[in-house]
């Protein structure tokens, strides 16, 4: 028999998938191809499909503690950020565990979670404008808080004096998601120095652009939570293409830096656009996206793509009321066509 809590958890939607002609700005992935050394290494790799990679992964994890200045023992890998969220629910929470994830947030938090069968406590602030000494007051019987910085959909960082506040007061492990954090100014992979309640995730998927190769990794100084993390992880999480692809892009950080800086600017040049157009609201951002809200329910996403261009609809997040899209940064000529779309939908 499926267990019980299988029938009331909803399948994660990951958006409309694009047809070949259509723009796609929905999934926050780089817009921008790997360097050639990427491509060559992701080439070579081919002729080792027909063997296991080494489980330890050695490469890679020295490749990312040069890249962050940590201990590699303070690593632990996953089949993309997804996969270390569910072996992190999997390792620290039992049946009946509460868990605070404050929202609105990335939903596959709340998937795994559940699928331990836990409590779940779900204070909404809304557009992700976190109070921590309240969160830190609510959460005192939780044995877990996720957070994410930058926040997907609404793209704001949080404060690292606020995490503090948290740290020193929390008395589980605190989760931070920092997927989307190269594009931004603040990190707090720092706090892991003092705090070993606090483990933080990546991913290769944004600003290295390799989202089709599933690479993810966490940190935590608790050696105890590394250890067992990388105990319950698939023994072979990482394909041999994509620890190839991980490993060469780390030596490549001249070039993502570069992309990352047209993104940027493509950011700002959108969230200024945007902002002059009547019945939108567009929200700063620390991310490669931007959250939009819409006014009178103009059913924004389905007027879009049918000028094929795909954005996020996240309408009816908890914490977000209203109408509300999130776009995605493209390169400049998807960037202009969606910005004419938009006018030629606000000119009608």
């Amino acid at each position: 028999m499926v267990r019980s809590i299988i029938k009331i958890i909803n399948k994660y939607n990951a958006g409309n998938f694009p047809k070949s002609d259509e723009i796609n700005l929905q999934s926050n992935e780089n817009p921008y191809p790997p360097p050639k050394d990427v491509i060559d290494a992701i080439l070579k790799a081919i002729n080792l499909v027909n063997r296991y990679p080494n489980p330890e992964y050695e490469e890679l994890k020295i490749g990312i503690s040069e890249y962050l200045n940590i201990d590699v023992k303070n690593i632990f890998l996953g089949n993309g950020i997804g996969d270390c969220i569910y072996n992190i629910c999997n390792t620290l929470i039992e049946s009946l565990d509460q868990v605070t994830i404050p929202m609105p947030s990335y939903t596959m938090y709340v998937m795994y979670t559940m699928l331990r069968e836990a409590s779940l406590n779900l204070p909404v602030y809304p557009y992700y404008d976190i109070n921590f000494e309240e969160l830190a007051e609510i959460s005192s019987n939780s044995k877990l808080i996720f957070l994410c910085s930058p926040n997907n959909p609404t793209g704001n960082s949080l404060s690292l004096n606020g995490i503090r506040t948290l740290a020193e007061s929390f008395k589980g492990y605190i989760v931070i998601d920092e997927a989307y954090v190269e594009f931004a100014s603040k990190s707090a992979l720092k706090l892991i120095n003092k705090y070993e309640n606090i483990i933080i995730l990546r991913t290769f998927s944004k600003f290295f652009g390799l989202a089709g190769l599933r690479i993810g990794y966490g940190i935590c100084k608790d050696y105890d939570v590394v250890s067992a993390l990388e105990k319950v992880r698939l023994p072979f999480c990482i394909s041999q293409i994509s620890l190839h692809a991980g490993i060469a892009a780390l030596r490549c950080i001249d070039y993502y830096n570069k992309i990352k800086e047209k993104i940027l600017r493509e950011r700002e040049l959108l969230f200024k656009k945007i902002s002059k157009l009547e019945k939108l609201s567009v929200f700063p951002s620390d991310a490669n996206f931007l959250l939009v809200k819409v006014e009178n329910n103009l059913k924004l996403s389905e007027k879009l793509r049918k000028r094929k261009i795909l954005v996020r609809d996240v309408t009816g997040l908890m914490g977000l009321k209203g109408e509300h899209v999130r776009i995605t940064v493209g390169r400049p000529d998807e960037n202009r066509a969606l910005l004419n779309a938009l006018k030629d939908i606000f000119k009608n």
